[in-house]
């Protein structure tokens, strides 16, 4: 993968169950084939959650997932997708998001982050380029996303990082929950939040410092 220009070349798996993470390869054929955070989230749902779950199992799973253009000088490439079965429908689904937050999983290193089982008590994640920490939430459990996302900025002591978390509603898990990220931008689509809730899980913190390498600065340009 490191000739694969545009990709992180990385797939971060977080197992909430007992608080481990793993990271595979991503394969060339399969960024070739499912191109896009779209592809890439599709692939990796359908090979991870079966048919018939409950939504707000812990067998459900959520994938964070970008695009070769993510993190580039290209417009709108800021943005990321979140993939899972929708707990408002019963089927597919997929919300987007702008802000900050879409480079910075590319920039940590990772093409897609998978979030798998569920807590026992409430939790939020810290994914610091390679530094993964999973923290107590206990105190946050309850506050506003907004509240919420200065805390766990302060908690990890970055504060050029950027975080995706849950309020009351997805705590509760309100069908319709959304994920807010950068105070002001929301996966708002599907119920991402209450699936977020049903895992404990009231937020995620990227801070990443690398480059995403183009194949041709000057043709890109």
């Amino acid at each position: 993968m490191a000739t694969m220009k545009g990709y992180a070349g990385k797939i971060l798996t977080l197992n909430l169950n007992d608080h481990s993470s793993r990271v595979e390869l991503l394969d060339r054929e399969i960024a070739k084939r499912y191109i896009g955070g779209k592809g890439l989230g599709g692939h990796l749902i359908t090979k991870s959650v079966s048919v018939g779950i409950d939504p707000l199992s812990p067998d459900n799973v959520i994938v964070l997932a970008i695009g070769p253009l993510t993190g580039t000088r290209a417009p709108t490439s800021n943005r990321f997708g979140a993939f899972f079965k929708s707990p408002l429908t019963k089927i597919w689904g997929e919300s987007y998001a702008g802000g900050h937050l879409g480079p910075h999983i590319k920039k940590a290193g990772y093409d897609a982050v998978m979030i798998v089982g569920r807590s026992k008590h409430p939790t939020y994640l810290s994914i610091l380029d390679d530094v993964i920490s999973f923290h107590d939430a206990s105190g946050l459990w309850g506050t506003s996303t907004k509240e919420a996302e200065d805390a766990v900025r302060k908690d990890i002591g970055e504060d050029k990082a950027r975080v995706m978390t849950i309020g009351p509603a997805g705590e509760n898990m309100v069908r319709f929950a959304c994920v807010c990220n950068d105070y002001y931008r929301q996966l708002g689509r599907a119920g991402a939040g209450a699936v977020m809730g049903s895992k404990n899980l009231k937020a995620i913190a990227f801070l990443g410092t690398g480059h995403v390498e183009l194949a041709d600065e000057d043709k890109f340009d």
